[in-house]
């Protein structure tokens, strides 16, 4: 009982000297950045993100997406979905080769973004009381393939 108020005290002496940078970051885990032009063709991805505007940069998070603010916020999985769908829609020549290695580069970032949080779900028991983890490990989507290819 000692060492458990001990680790108590310990934990709540540590939370302020977080700085809320690191509170935030701890909280909403990690992210992927990438450029509107690594998603695919501007044709393809303004329908989804609108126009490609000033700031080019995109922050691929676990939660959810939000096209509004500045950096824009894209799901992971939606990031994935929407990288499959354009690379399917371009035509394998030449002239699309290198758009095709970007796409390639940002599928592999997001991917591992993508696959560690699914691993971090999956990888608690189900009996384990953190609020309702046997229905998300139900509800969790199949995994998503390794490479764009």
């Amino acid at each position: 009982m000692k060492r458990l108020l001990l680790l108590l005290a310990a934990v709540t002496l540590l939370i302020p000297a977080c700085t809320p940078a690191q509170r935030q970051q701890a909280i909403t885990g990690r992210t992927a950045q990438v450029s509107y032009d690594d998603l695919g063709p501007a044709g393809l991805v303004q329908p989804i993100l609108g126009p490609r505007g000033a700031n080019p940069l995109i922050v691929i998070t676990s939660g959810g997406s939000d096209f509004s603010s500045n950096p824009r916020r894209l799901n992971a999985r939606q990031a994935i979905t929407l990288l499959r769908s354009n690379a399917r829609q371009l035509p394998p020549t030449s002239q699309n080769a290198a758009l095709l290695q970007r796409m390639s580069r940002a599928y592999d970032r997001v991917f591992s973004l993508y696959n560690a949080r699914r691993a971090a779900v999956l990888s608690v028991p189900p009996f384990y009381g953190r609020g309702s983890t046997a229905q998300m490990r139900m509800m969790m989507v199949p995994p998503m393939p390794t490479s764009l290819y």
